[in-house]
């Protein structure tokens, strides 16, 4: 909040989710006849590589122009970095089959009403969207991009989807060959969620334990702390990437508050190199 205060709300939320298809794991897998899973330490070396690769693309080769505190008001700026349509085969074929790879939402709605997004007959992801010719900024400062009405389907699962699911993204997919959603956001309420997610305590796993057939089942007494465990969840991934030291969460540039203190109770001090 102490940055806001200085330069203003941030702009972009970029979401860089890992591929574990990505063809330098594929060959790795081909070579020693393994699949992705088998090799989570792999998969979280190469995504650290790519993310390392991205923040560089937005810091030092200004993919976005500055990254101090440069602004995108109106939604002709937010036209120029975000794209949330399918793309003119005929004109970026690349272009179209990243888009149609990694940035279309399933199937949902009427098209699919058992989609795993759906709760009480809703998209939870509010899709599909409705068709805009233009982007716009809703009262509550929301974007409302563009989805033209431009007739270019894509197939998936059978099911013909058009621009109202894509979500919005950037041309640095092609490089990524990844899922990369990029939101305008431009509000307060972007770093209260920001900053309850990396806050948020471990997966966790409701496990449950019972006896098989053949125990004894004479017994009608019941612990129910026994059925029923409350444990946390660690992936392999998550794990190989901890042992790695990698980093969870950081700030660039890094605030730290400091509080007064009263003579003679518990100084903080900080040496020359900290």
């Amino acid at each position: 909040m102490a940055i806001c205060r200085c330069v203003g709300y941030p702009d972009l939320f970029i979401t860089f989710t890992c591929n574990p298809q990505w063809d330098e794991k594929q060959r790795y897998c081909a070579k020693h006849k393994l699949k992705p899973e088998d090799r989570p330490d792999i998969i979280c070396r190469l995504f650290k590589v790519k993310v390392d690769k991205m923040i560089k693309d937005l810091r030092y080769n200004k993919l976005f122009g500055s990254t101090k505190a440069d602004k995108y008001p109106n939604p002709t700026d937010i036209d120029k970095i975000i794209c949330a349509e399918i793309p003119d085969r005929d004109v970026d074929n690349a272009y179209y089959e990243a888009v149609k790879s990694f940035m279309l939402h399933d199937p949902c709605g009427l098209n699919k009403p058992t989609s795993p997004c759906m709760e009480e007959g809703c998209c939870m992801g509010h899709f599909p969207k409705k068709f805009n010719e233009v982007t716009t900024i809703d009262e509550d400062d929301y974007p409302i991009y563009r989805h033209r009405n431009n007739g270019r389907p894509v197939e998936v699962f059978g099911i013909h989807l058009d621009n109202r699911y894509v979500v919005p993204n950037i041309l640095l997919l092609l490089k990524y060959h990844a899922h990369i959603n990029v939101e305008w956001c431009n509000q307060s309420i972007s770093i209260k969620y920001l900053f309850k997610y990396v806050n948020k305590r471990s997966d966790h796993v409701t496990a449950s334990f019972y006896r098989n057939s053949t125990s004894d089942n004479s017994s009608t007494k019941v612990d129910e702390v026994k059925m029923f465990y409350d444990c946390r969840y660690i992936s392999p991934f998550e794990a190989a990437w901890r042992i790695f030291s990698y980093d969870i969460h950081y700030t660039n540039p890094s605030v730290e508050r400091l509080s007064f203190h009263l003579p003679d109770q518990q100084p903080i001090v900080f040496t020359n190199n900290e």
